[in-house]
């Protein structure tokens, strides 16, 4: 196993407070970024309950219910955070495997499906870690990483920088990136 995998802490919503740590929620992981519109925060005072919950830069998250299986990287900028329940954090821990590479392998669109498919529950979609942790990915050499990461965060730059300009042309470059990375990340195992 390359990767931990850590459920999250029941923060309770009625104990929220307008400082301390930063909560990754659900709502916080969408499609490849933390959303920061609704940043709620716990008390570090109770650091003691949920410190086996704080997250670390670069770090992954991925939502379990609803939309399951999106992910997204934390950055300094998202910490101290501490991880609510049903979202679950990828943690490497070998230098076998880059956390970016597995990244842009899980913001795969069919990897969100096979979430989907794989999920259980009528009206609200539930993932199980223990099916993530038994999940298989190909693992490439460092060096391979490294230069599929080099080539996708590349587009991740160049869509980021046309956000506030030309819909059209940002919306071309997001379909090149995602055909360059299902080409790139098509390995076997």
């Amino acid at each position: 196993m390359v990767a931990d995998i850590l459920n999250g802490y029941n923060f309770k919503s009625s104990t929220y407070s307008n400082e301390g740590i930063r909560v990754i929620r659900i709502s916080d992981v969408q499609k490849g970024k933390i959303s920061n519109m609704k940043i709620v925060y716990y008390p570090s005072h109770k650091k003691e309950d949920y410190k086996k919950q704080l997250l670390k830069e670069n770090d992954l998250v991925m939502s379990l219910t609803g939309n399951v299986g999106r992910v997204a990287m934390l950055s300094k900028s998202n910490l101290p955070a501490g991880l609510n329940q049903r979202v679950a954090c990828i943690r490497t821990k070998t230098d076998i495997v880059m956390s970016r590479f597995l990244y842009h392998y899980f913001n795969q669109d069919k990897f969100e499906r096979l979430a989907i498919k794989r999920s259980h529950g009528a009206g609200q979609k539930n993932l199980s870690t223990k099916w993530l942790s038994k999940f298989k990915i190909p693992i490439p050499t460092i060096d391979d990483q490294k230069r599929v990461v080099g080539i996708l965060d590349r587009f991740d730059t160049l869509i980021n920088d046309l956000s506030t300009g030309l819909p059209a042309e940002q919306k071309a470059r997001r379909k090149q990136y995602e055909y360059y990375r299902e080409k790139l990340l098509t390995f076997s195992l």
